[in-house]
């Protein structure tokens, strides 16, 4: 994301145009039922700041002095900075406070060569760019299937079929919602499978993060307080950050999501939304139960937020398992899939199943971040699902996946390496050791020698919130696992265990 590659280069300090006192006079808020006083901080600061009225290297006044000012808690002014600091309003300093930026910010780019070793190695979302840039290195923790698995014929036909859309569409902008066809093909889909859908409730988007994006840009302002899961999803992560906004996780573990933390957790915060995923949760793979995905439903009424579901993996999934949005009637949830998982990433298409209140919003959004969706690749995804060929090859998949699955976790418990759940489907397990990283036994470092070793690895801090402190594992893509190299390299990995510091299982959150 671009707030994890972006170096922002403060002034010296300078005077400042106006006094203390009077950026303090500027600062007044107001105390009004339901205006958040984060935002309105936030807000203010923001504006002094583009006018030019408070210049780049300026000292912004210190938490506790800006929170005795307004009569407002420390809490609340350190949030409020925070949320500027990740806009890029403001830097930190370390003991010396927070700094008004410069307006240009220097932007490191990305170049066409591979990344650095040692970058890749760390907990960023740098791997991503090794699997693609580094075709020498196996991608074990990669999201994605071998080319290999992929119907190419399938996908050859479908492309020769949509390229021959008329001329005036090719050349022309699609339709705001996405390619109608495609849309009235999904709304019937799952209308047979969950609950009444329309097509004018689809919206078509360059995959899912995409609609994710679009979906953040909607209904959150920076300073609102949602849920994720921990682990979860590193993107969405990223993304709620990089837009200034707060986020607490609720654990969840190999038997679903801890619904009763949720609970407590609502009553406390009362969040903006939860974003999560009810089927094969990206790492764990674990499914929620129908009981725990009634009660998430439930909650959402009862504390008044809404529901992002992350459905990208539905395709894999068992026909019994829940859906959030149907249990829901696309009331407060808003579905988000695609076909990046079960066909081809470079397709780039996903959708949103939203409410109808939320429709037009979330096109507007769309349109205004980058117009219409490509109607090619629409087509292409529209000739791919209607082949009879598709559902075979969809059962097909979910039975080598099933193999590798099982001959994966009998290898992990043959060397000593604990799953942190036990996948019924899905493309991941994620596993490791109980044990409390140290400089010699870390992920970072172990990272490393994997990628000496030609073998990407992704560890589990990447998808948490706060680095694990008891534990060290990573997330596999079982249709990678099955390498020699891979094996050989886990064992060495499990011989060199600190003795007297493993301990039985592996926390999946802490």
């Amino acid at each position: 994301m671009l707030a994890n590659c972006c170096e922002v280069t403060t002034l010296p300090t300078t005077s400042s145009p106006r006094s203390e006192s009077t950026l303090l006079e500027e600062l007044r808020i107001e105390r009004q039922r339901g205006v958040s006083l984060v935002k309105q901080i936030v807000a203010k600061l923001d504006a002094m700041v583009e006018s030019g009225r408070l210049r780049p290297g300026t000292k912004t006044p210190s938490v506790r002095e800006l929170a005795k000012s307004l009569n407002v808690s420390t809490f609340t002014v350190a949030e409020a900075y925070e949320v500027l600091v990740s806009r890029g309003v403001l830097s930190s300093r370390p003991g010396s406070g927070y700094f008004v930026t410069s307006r240009a910010a220097h932007v490191k780019a990305l170049s066409d060569e591979a990344p650095d070793k040692r970058e890749a190695a760390s907990g960023s979302w740098l791997p991503v760019l090794v699997w693609n840039q580094d075709s020498d290195l196996l991608p074990v923790g990669s999201g994605v299937l071998p080319p290999e698995w992929c119907s190419e014929s399938m996908l050859l036909q479908a492309f020769r079929q949509a390229i021959k859309m008329p001329a005036e569409r090719l050349v022309g902008y699609g339709h705001p919602l996405g390619f109608p066809r495609l849309r009235q093909l999904l709304a019937r889909g799952f209308t047979e499978r969950f609950c009444a859908v329309s097509p004018e409730q689809i919206i078509l988007t360059s995959g899912v993060s995409h609609g994710l994006d679009l979906v953040v840009r909607t209904i959150l302002q920076p300073g609102d307080t949602v849920f994720v899961e921990e682990p979860g999803y590193f993107n969405t992560n990223h993304l709620l950050r990089n837009y200034g906004i707060r986020m607490l996780g609720v654990p969840r573990g190999p038997d679903g999501l801890h619904v009763d933390m949720l609970a407590a957790m609502a009553a406390e915060h009362r969040p903006k939304a939860i974003f999560l995923s009810s089927v094969l949760q990206n790492p764990l793979s674990s499914t929620l139960s129908a009981p725990q995905a009634y009660r998430v439903v439930a909650l959402a009424e009862q504390y008044d937020f809404l529901i992002v579901e992350d459905d990208i993996y539905r395709d894999l999934a068992s026909p019994s398992d829940p859906s959030l949005a149907s249990l829901d009637g696309l009331n407060r949830v808003i579905c988000l899939g695609g076909f990046s998982k079960s066909l081809a990433p470079s397709l780039r298409t996903g959708f949103i199943l939203c409410p109808n209140h939320l429709v037009s919003d979330i096109v507007r959004t769309k349109m205004t971040c980058g117009l219409t969706t490509s109607e090619l690749n629409e087509r292409c995804i529209h000739e791919v699902l209607s082949d009879p060929g598709h559902r075979r090859y969809i059962d097909r998949l979910r039975m080598r996946l099933a193999n590798d699955r099982e001959q994966f976790l009998s290898f992990l418990s043959e060397v000593g390496v604990t799953p942190l759940a036990t996948p019924r489907g899905g493309l991941f397990v994620s596993a490791g050791w109980r044990i409390e990283p140290s400089a010699e036994f870390n992920a970072e470092r172990i990272t490393a020698e994997a990628r000496a070793a030609k073998i990407a690895l992704v560890g589990g801090d990447l998808f948490m919130l706060s680095p694990s402190s008891d534990s060290v594992w990573f997330r596999f893509n079982v249709a990678h696992c099955g390498s020699p190299e891979l094996q050989s390299f886990l064992r060495g990995v499990s011989a060199r265990v600190p003795r007297g510091n493993a301990r039985s299982g592996v926390s999946a959150a802490a």
